[in-house]
């Protein structure tokens, strides 16, 4: 089998006896290690080989690949449920040999509990033989009730099983499909759609399973038990039926509407977990932005949506419940008024037969039947979905061998020797984890990785797509000259990139534009023919070192959008800086923190805390008095016809002395009250079901809200600490849970624990000693709930923990798609993904069969109450009545099915009550600073733009380290200035702090107000930033730019005219209201940095922050966006994270930050006339030709500002405009 990880624990099951099986006696150890201490993944048993998500999925993966092909040859559609049905018929057909006997049993049961009553009615202390049939119908009656109570276990365990197969063959098909979409493909589905086929679609077939064979067992029990009935009471038993029929209906016209309202539902919640994702992973650039308030507009309408649907068919399920709870009810009124209408006499054998034989259909006709058709319908739903989704192209596999020539790699040492040099920093070398798409390393890092990775590939052929533009420019050069020349210098290598200065090495160079080709050949053909592009060339004769082109990546290594926590890890401290500060300080990396399990029992503060956000304690107490009324009703239902039923016979035996004639009871008396007691116990029933899903609906809408709204207040470190998956998880599994499945759980709880509480008063009012041996029952009941509790718990929060590693590594799969294809890594992603699947099965089977275990010894419980009563009122004969036998007895017959499913239920009320820990727990998470302080800043503010840092330090988190040591600098009106320095500089902890992403100490003024006195928002409008990952969301183009309609159309077009991106969006099906795919991916990265700049010129702000914003992007739209910052943000502030120096040579001033500290902060010029400075050394590293020119540019820009009056002239002409070497003619090219 699968080599990803080794046999754990053999699974007992595998050796385990006849005996054990049944009984789940294997189990026992695991319930000792509960019971000792908390379980952990290690006690978890390994999966049994048959249930390997391997295995399984191939298995079904083959049949549907048959399937597609007979498809193909037929001319048809592939059906998915066909290649499900040849796949899985036999194992399950088995499985309905269980159903027959076990619903033959129900049938025979109230056969002899009718002979029982009998006896009682013809009561002779004399006759010893009727004495002893009695006491072999009650051994026949306890027979049935044990064999029920086996089977039904034994049964159940082994369809979920087969759910549990199925699912698991669906998901490896799902993750097998989704590594091989093709780009068109991709179009066509979302992460969050293909995420959402593996939370809840395939889920479905975990509950299909389960209740299919009543399909054909719940109209065979009917059939049987009409035949039954007429022969008790005759013709009066069609009218029950009827009922029953009448119902069936009503109910699969209430599954119809659920599935059509569930299908509805599904597409509101797809909607809103995939803009979920989006906030989630665009958090930084929202808060940024301050655009909390236009999000939390667009979730709370897709919430409102999808709760008005969720409330719609919740009412029905709450319908459904109660028709279920009082059908019985009103077929056996409906009966035995037929009954006595027509002239018969009620006696308590004819009634408590029918209610006992009612009882035992009813429970198949309306709850399995109709479950089995919903289930059914949901499935085939399900199946549409994942059908589609299978069908979807796939990229085409292609698997030829190439001719190995033998040729070996060469020079592997001195890559790996540089990338040693990287490792060493990282905390545990090459074994260090890194956290959700690589938090834990900076842009640097992770380009280095990226080639690392391709090298070892050792291909043939190798693309590069800009691997140098991440990185600094001496690393840039090292990967260049000791990678990509070196160590492939025999391989062929395609090389796309900005950096000009590389072109000479190249055997061929392409130049393209526009996406078609311009021009091919070779370097000294370039030279030669005098392209527009060559003038950039030209003077590589001045110097062989490099080529002077202003288009090199000077100290660009870290993502913005990543943690900056993750900056200290400094790419490659360049010993040429100078005395570094001590390394180990900065790599001091926030750790992905694990997801807590909570521990223990779900404390009453919850259910408090859950209740009253769903209503007002007046309702609460009013449901409370509602539930009691009803069961009270209920019960005096069955209690008023034993009652009669009595009277009746009472009657029988006076008249009997004196002649043999039957007096009829007062009819209208008695059936009027009856009457009376159904219809209470029937509106009652109702109206608790609506307000329980009322109540606890409700309450799911305002925990969401709570849980949003803290989310969208959480500052910045929250999100790099918790992993997308986590924090996605509460708003799809925990709040699913909250919508759907524990208000359904939680009435099913509550009408059960009353039925319960009421059959074993009735039991106690008729034979007062059955009190007696109920509490040693009880206390064995109370203590086996403990002791399951303390394992059950555990094993459910091991199965969502386990759960979580699937989607993470589904949604990583997804992101990294391309990467994965690129090396051929498919096999071991799939590996990956089983072994994950295997672990969960391994919680998941787990928590099947513990369940089973425990019901087992429910029931077991159960069947002594029934026997109990049934030899109980054998023995005291004497002082019973037939009425009052039928009713205890017939009544410790339904607690057979019932307290089992009470107690369940009542573990899983208490189990998805963790959801709503989960997310009570983020509905008080730590908050950053108010929005909204009472003291808002005037409205021009800040007119000036003067910045000032007093002494300011600035960490991530409490205990993070510092990373900005006691910077102060003032930065005038108007300012421009640029900010460079090595990775873990500090450079983008300074926008951090600038933006309070987290509180700095210290002092920050932006014209005479502090910023730590206002709200946030009114801090963070009034700064703009263009990120350095360009971020757009889905939606329209129009809510990207402006998502609180504060601008007109006119704006928004002339903004996008400014960015050049008018005619693009013009050419757009629905112009500026076209929706965007996800997260704007039909954009390229340069159109999209575009869109950022289109937004900071529409925001107009006297701050401008430019985080490496053209890292990315090709020279020309870096050259149009630096031509229309200094155009559009003249009268501005503007400080730039600098990544290409010549970007920034040309600033007022430049502040050179290292380990967190200011080093030098003056005018460029000025910095370079000191041989010592830092900036002097990193323009030198740039080569001679560019190092002159940035000084000469420099220079120009020195003398211009602050010697106006002198007529500088030099040898190089300079462009006014832009105050840069008119070298930069504009060109476009990506090469």
């Amino acid at each position: 089998m699968l080599p990803v990880y080794q046999e754990v624990k053999p699974n007992p099951l595998q050796d385990a006896n006849l005996c054990s099986r049944v009984f789940f006696w294997w189990l026992n150890p695991l319930f000792k290690i509960g019971h000792k201490r908390r379980l952990e993944e290690d006690d978890m048993y390994s999966v049994l080989p048959e249930d390997r998500s391997q295995h399984l999925g191939e298995e079904l993966q083959g049949f549907w690949d048959k399937e597609v092909l007979r498809a193909e040859n037929d001319a048809q559609k592939p059906s998915l449920t066909r290649a499900i049905i040849k796949c899985y018929w036999k194992s399950y057909l088995v499985l309905g040999i269980f159903t027959l006997i076990e619903e033959s049993a129900k049938v025979i049961q109230p056969i002899f509990l009718g002979k029982i009553i009998n006896y009682f009615e013809n009561y002779d202390p004399m006759d010893s033989v009727a004495l002893n049939t009695a006491y072999a119908y009650a051994t026949v009656l306890t027979f049935c009730t044990l064999i029920l109570a086996i089977l039904h276990h034994l049964y159940f365990y082994h369809v979920q099983c087969a759910g549990m197969r199925l699912r698991v063959a669906m998901c490896h098909m799902i993750y097998r499909k989704a590594l091989r979409l093709s780009n068109m493909a991709m179009g066509k589905t979302t992460t969050g759609q293909i995420v959402n086929l593996l939370s809840n679609d395939v889920n479905k077939f975990d509950q299909v399973t389960v209740f299919l064979h009543f399909l054909w067992a719940g109209p065979l029990q009917a059939i049987a038990v009409t035949a039954l009935l007429w022969m008790e009471i005759g013709i009066s038993c069609l009218a029950g039926m009827a009922v029953l029929i009448i119902l069936l209906p009503l109910q699969s016209c209430f599954g119809k509407l659920f599935s059509s309202l569930r299908s509805k539902t599904a597409t509101f919640t797809d909607a809103r977990i995939r803009t979920m994702n989006e906030v989630i992973t665009g958090i930084r650039i929202i808060k940024m932005y301050a655009w909390e308030k236009s999000f939390s507009d667009l979730i709370t309408n897709l919430r409102k949506k999808e709760i008005s649907k969720i409330l719609r068919s919740s009412y029905l399920r709450g319908m459904n419940l109660a028709s279920f709870f009082s059908a019985s009810k009103i077929i056996v009124f409906v009966t035995f008024t037929t009954y006595v209408l027509l002239g018969n006499v009620i006696t308590a054998s004819r009634v408590f037969v029918a209610v006992t034989l009612y009882g035992a259909v009813r429970l198949t006709v309306t709850l399995f039947f109709p479950s089995a058709v919903e289930r059914v319908s949901e499935a085939i739903v399900s199946i549409q979905r994942i059908q589609t989704f299978l069908l979807l192209d796939e990229i085409s596999q292609r698997n030829r061998q190439l001719p190995s020539d033998g040729k070996k790699m060469v020079h592997v040492q001195d890559f790996t020797a540089f990338w040693d040099k990287d490792l060493q920093l990282l905390e545990d070398g090459d074994l260090t984890v890194i956290g959700d798409r690589g938090t834990t390393l900076s842009g640097g890092q992770k380009a280095r990785v990226n080639l690392a990775r391709a090298v070892y590939q050792d291909a043939d052929i190798y693309l590069l797509d800009d691997p140098l533009s991440a990185v600094d420019a001496e690393v840039s050069r090292h990967l260049f000259e000791l990678c990509i020349c070196q160590t492939l210098h025999e391989k062929i290598t395609i090389l796309v990139t900005h950096q000009l200065q590389y072109l000479k090495a190249a055997s061929q160079i392409l130049i393209l534009k526009d996406g078609k080709m311009v021009q091919k050949g070779t370097y000294t053909e370039f030279l030669k023919s005098g392209i527009d592009f060559g003038s950039l060339l030209k003077k590589d004769n001045e110097e062989s070192e490099q080529p002077p082109v202003p288009g090199t990546p000077t100290l660009r290594n870290r993502t913005f959008s990543e943690s900056s926590v993750w900056s200290q890890q400094s790419s490659r401290p360049s010993l040429k800086d100078g005395a570094l500060e001590s390394q180990d300080t900065e790599n001091v990396p926030v750790t992905l923190s694990e997801e807590n399990r909570s521990e223990g029992k779900v404390d009453f503060q919850a259910y408090k805390n859950y209740f009253r956000a769903g209503a007002h304690w007046i309702v609460i107490i009013f449901l409370i008095l509602l539930n009691t009324a009803a069961q009270v009703a209920y019960v005096l239902q069955d209690w008023w016809l034993s009652y009669w039923a009595n009277k009746q016979s009472m009657l029988n035996v006076t008249v009997n002395g004196g002649g043999n004639v039957t007096v009829k009871l007062d009819l209208n008396w008695y059936l009027g009250i009856y009457s009376g007691l159904t219809i209470a116990t029937v509106l009652f029933g109702i109206a608790r079901s609506l307000l329980v899903f009322y109540v606890l609906v409700n309450s799911s809408q305002t925990l969401h809200n709570k849980m949003f709204e803290s989310i969208l207040k959480a500052p910045v470190l929250f999100f790099d600490r918790n992993p997308i998956g986590r924090i996605l998880n509460r708003f799809s599994k925990d709040i699913g849970h909250l919508d759907d499945l524990l208000p359904l759980t939680f009435l099913d709880f509550i009408q059960t624990s009353l039925q319960v509480v009421g059959v074993v008063s009735v039991a106690v009012a008729v034979i007062p000693w059955i009190a007696i041996p109920l509490v040693p029952l009880g206390i064995i009941f109370i203590f086996l709930r403990r002791y399951f509790l303390e394992t059950s718990r555990d094993v459910k929060r091991l199965e969502s923990t386990t759960r979580s590693p699937v989607f993470s590594h589904l949604s990583s799969s997804l992101q990294g798609l391309w990467t994965i294809r690129a090396y051929k890594a498919e096999e071991r992603c799939q590996e990956l993904f089983d072994a994950h699947q295997d672990l969960h099965s391994e919680a998941w089977f787990l928590f099947l069969t513990t369940s089973r275990w425990f019901a087992v010894r429910l029931d077991a419980i159960c069947a002594m109450f029934v026997i109990i009563v049934a030899f109980g009122s054998l023995i005291l004969a004497k002082t019973l009545d037939a009425g009052q036998v039928g009713l205890a007895l017939s009544y410790a017959l339904t607690l057979m099915g019932m307290f089992q499913w009470c107690v369940r239920q009542s573990a899983e009320v208490e189990n998805m009550m963790i959801s709503v820990e989960r997310v009570i727990e983020y509905t008080d998470l730590e908050k950053e600073a108010p929005w909204e302080y009472q003291k808002r800043p005037p409205p021009a503010w800040p007119h000036e733009g003067v910045i000032i840092f007093d002494n300011v330090n600035f960490m991530y988190s409490l205990d993070g380290p510092l990373v900005l040591k006691h910077l102060t600098a003032l930065i005038k009106s108007q300012e421009k200035v640029g900010i460079v320095g090595r990775t873990g500089a500090g450079k983008s902890s300074l926008i951090s702090a600038l933006f309070r992403l987290s509180e700095p100490k210290g002092k920050i003024w932006i014209d005479k107000i502090l910023t730590t006195e206002i709200g946030l928002h009114d801090l963070r409008k009034k700064m703009s930033i263009i990120p350095q990952e360009p971020v757009l969301f889905t939606g329209t183009m129009r809510k990207n730019l402006d998502p609180f309609n504060e601008h007109t159309d006119e704006e928004l077009w002339n903004a996008l005219q400014e960015v050049q991106l008018k005619e693009t969006i013009e050419d757009l099906p629905g112009k500026m209201d076209t929706e965007l795919a996800e997260s704007g991916s039909n954009f390229s990265v340069g159109q999209r940095q575009l869109v950022c700049l289109a937004r900071a010129i529409l925001r107009k702000n006297k701050i401008l922050i430019i985080d490496e914003a053209t890292a990315n992007v090709d020279p020309r739209t870096d050259e149009l966006i630096q031509k229309k910052i200094r155009e559009k943000f003249a009268h501005c502030t503007v400080l730039t994270i600098a990544h290409r120096l010549n970007t920034i040579i040309d600033s007022d001033k430049i502040m050179v930050l290292d380990s967190g500290r200011l080093k030098e902060y003056d005018e460029p010029y000025v910095l370079l006339q000191n041989k010592e400075s830092l900036f002097y050394k990193m323009v030198q590293q740039l080569g001679k030709a560019e190092a002159a020119a940035l000084t000469e540019t420099a220079k120009q820009v020195y003398f211009k500002r602050n010697y106006p009056h002198i007529g500088h002239t030099d040898h190089m002409v300079t462009d006014t405009s832009n105050g840069q070497p008119s070298t930069l003619t504009i060109f476009e090219t990506a090469l």
